[in-house]
């Protein structure tokens, strides 16, 4: 698999999927108007990733708002990453959270509690800012 790129809008968030640096990030705010067809593209992408064996994925969050059927895409992907897990891919979650947004924190959270497998970090959105 080679590298992807979606480009961020006005509705969807940034991302990207680097095999070569075993990464994936996703930037910005997440409502998109069809929002099977922006999370399907993704899992599609990780499938190909997972398929190849990969030892490990790191996945930066950094999501400033999100809808909620963005909160059940993004479940979605997090039962993704622990099918993967499974399979012996060590996969790391960085989520990132406004320090004063309480509600992504607790999702992120409640994220957090339903894997098993995946590590789940939950950080200050400002902390990898110099």
């Amino acid at each position: 698999m080679e590298s992807f790129n979606i480009d961020a809008t006005s509705r969807t968030p940034a991302l990207s999927i680097d095999p070569g640096t075993q990464t994936m990030e996703m930037v910005g705010e997440s409502y998109p108007e069809d929002v099977r067809s922006f999370f399907g593209t993704i899992t599609e992408r990780l499938a190909s990733y997972f398929e190849a064996k990969p030892t490990a994925l790191t996945v930066n969050i950094k999501l400033t708002y999100f809808n909620s059927s963005s909160a059940r895409a993004l479940m979605e992907l997090l039962d993704q990453f622990e099918d993967a897990a499974n399979d012996e891919t060590a996969i790391t979650v960085n989520w990132y959270c406004d320090p004063d947004d309480d509600i992504t924190r607790e999702f992120a959270e409640d994220i957090a509690s339903e894997v098993t497998k995946v590590a789940v970090n939950i950080l200050d959105l400002d902390a990898d800012q110099d």
